[in-house]
């Protein structure tokens, strides 16, 4: 896609933006920011390249007010941070890091209703990208050896196999009930899901024999990236390594989402 530039946006025209807040009665100043045009589209190009991910979201180029949303208490505009909004936006516009409370924030939305989606996983993404100097996959990546993106994966294959021996009709997946704990504290809990993974690829094995062989290979795989000698299970993880955690659970589980479509794409072309 290409874009054509008005001449009176040439290099060196000025651009000057005021934030606004509002506070009881009154307006409140968040920021003011003089810049050039150019400067302004690095940035903001910049923001959409950290924010990409796979499989991406609905809406390819979303609104921010719908990243805002989701870090809000019940999805509702009036709930986000008056703050944090304006923190972020600044942060965006002059290209800086971005408010470290955005990240705990985040955290703290998926721990509380355990919904990983790609607006939350995004701004997991960019944060990484842009606070720690990190180079973080787009799509899934079976090479990736960070500590938390490992956790993250196992923890989604691990869900897949409870799906696989018990059906979707499930009251709470292991998601529901753990993905807080499993992402900040995992010692305390992938011992009882190894456990319960074990009875449920027995059930698989009955069922499908060839399936529990994959899900096992998978699971083998994963287990085989981490370091040699290293603890697979740390007594917990740093807010950073719980981002790598959500984005890696998000990739692993979507993969099983799309080798899925892509077995019922075959499977109707066989009949036809």
């Amino acid at each position: 896609m290409s874009f054509i530039v008005a001449p009176e946006l040439e290099k060196g025209v000025r651009f000057y933006i005021l934030g606004l807040a509002p506070n009881a009665a009154r307006l409140s100043i968040r920021f003011w920011l003089e810049t050039d045009f150019g400067t302004l589209a690095n940035h903001y190009l910049r923001f959409v390249a950290d924010m990409r991910i796979e499989p991406a979201p609905r809406d390819p180029h979303p609104a921010l007010w719908k990243y805002l949303a989701e870090i809000a208490v019940l999805g509702k505009r009036e709930n986000v941070p008056p703050n944090l909004a304006g923190e972020w936006m600044r942060a965006i516009l002059t290209g800086t890091s971005y408010p470290l409370t955005l990240l705990s924030t985040v955290l703290m939305r998926l721990r509380a209703d355990k919904h990983v989606n790609a607006l939350r996983v995004s701004i997991l993404k960019s944060l990484l990208i842009r606070n720690y100097d990190r180079e973080v996959p787009v799509a899934l990546d079976p090479a990736n050896t960070d500590k938390g993106y490992l956790l993250g994966r196992l923890f989604a294959v691990y869900e897949h196999v409870q799906t696989a021996a018990l059906g979707s009709k499930i009251n709470a997946t292991i998601k529901d009930k753990f993905y807080g704990a499993a992402s900040a504290q995992p010692r305390k809990v992938f011992s009882l899901l190894e456990k319960g993974s074990a009875n449920h690829l027995s059930k698989v094995g009955k069922l499908s024999p060839g399936r529990k062989v994959n899900l096992q290979k998978e699971i083998g795989e994963i287990m085989a990236v981490m370091q040699p000698g290293a603890d697979p299970f740390p007594a917990a993880l740093s807010t950073e390594e719980q981002a790598l955690f959500g984005l890696g659970y998000y990739h692993q589980r979507n993969e099983f989402f799309r080798s899925q479509k892509d077995d019922a794409v075959i499977s109707e072309e066989t009949v036809r």
